[in-house]
């Protein structure tokens, strides 16, 4: 029985290989997801995943110039009968109905050009989509810190490079692309439809407040409020770090102020920064 079952999964690949060759998609779904660290990528992913159940590959921490079964920071699978992680790794491009690449803290045009290459490696797909996810610099940075991390002149900039695509000031994501306010999300359950609709995927709500242990979770509250994360106190995070040097200095940058207004609104409370 396990040698016919090998035997039909082996003409599976070699199929699969074909209709790649040929040109055909492998899978439904492919979203590239874009976020800079502690700006809720991984709740985000996984309320995506929850909406419906799809037979779902996440693979978190891709790497744009590597191929991304080799090198990653995980892989984990919903809604899958079995794990096909080995035969994924051996290049058999296992169909799934839903595929989630997970970039953080990369260039965006860097990002845009690995797509092609991307494609080859997980197999074309009948939908592709950048995801692009921003929280407000204030709760961002505080998070930084809380986790013992340098906030550093590059990351302040790349946050920068995040809002100007954010708004429509750049392009380079060259994809049908859909930006997500973290704030936003977490707030609204109408905003969550509307981007559950934008995502083309059915709106449950599902998976809301649950904290993944991908990242680590929260830098302040671990995972101890899972299945409760609404409670968290995101969109104040900023207020433990107010009277910190290191962080006040962040906001002396007057573009990041500006592009936080012009997308997130006044945030009350920051402006003794």
């Amino acid at each position: 029985m396990a040698i016919m079952r090998e035997t039909k999964s082996n003409i599976g690949s070699i199929l699969r290989k074909v209709r790649v060759r040929l040109g055909y998609p492998i899978n439904e779904k492919l979203f590239q997801v874009c976020g800079i660290q502690r700006s809720g990528n991984h709740a985000l992913i996984n309320w995506i995943i929850s909406q419906q159940p799809l037979k779902t590959c996440f693979i978190n921490g891709v790497f744009p110039d590597q191929n991304p079964w080799e090198q990653n920071w995980g892989i984990s699978y919903r809604n899958f009968d079995y794990w096909p992680g080995h035969r994924d790794l051996a290049g058999a491009l296992v169909s799934k109905q839903l595929l989630i690449c997970s970039y953080e803290n990369y260039a965006l045009d860097k990002i845009d050009r690995h797509r092609s290459q991307l494609l080859v490696d997980v197999g074309k797909s009948q939908e592709v989509c950048s995801v692009l996810i921003l929280r407000d610099p204030y709760n961002t940075f505080a998070s930084w810190l809380k986790a013992g991390w340098d906030v550093t002149a590059e990351i302040t900039e790349m946050w920068k490079v995040y809002a100007r695509e954010f708004i429509g000031q750049t392009s380079y994501l060259q994809n049908q692309t859909v930006t997500i306010n973290f704030n936003t999300w977490f707030a609204s359950q109408e905003y969550r439809r509307q981007l559950a609709h934008a995502l083309n995927l059915e709106f449950t709500d599902r998976g809301l407040d649950i904290i993944t242990h991908h990242g680590g979770g929260s830098s302040f509250d671990k995972q101890s409020l899972d299945g409760n994360a609404k409670q968290m106190n995101v969109l104040r995070r900023f207020q433990a770090f107010v009277d910190n040097p290191v962080y006040r200095k962040i906001f002396q940058d007057q573009e990041i102020q500006e592009l936080s207004e012009k997308i997130f609104g006044e945030i009350e409370g920051t402006k003794v920064l």
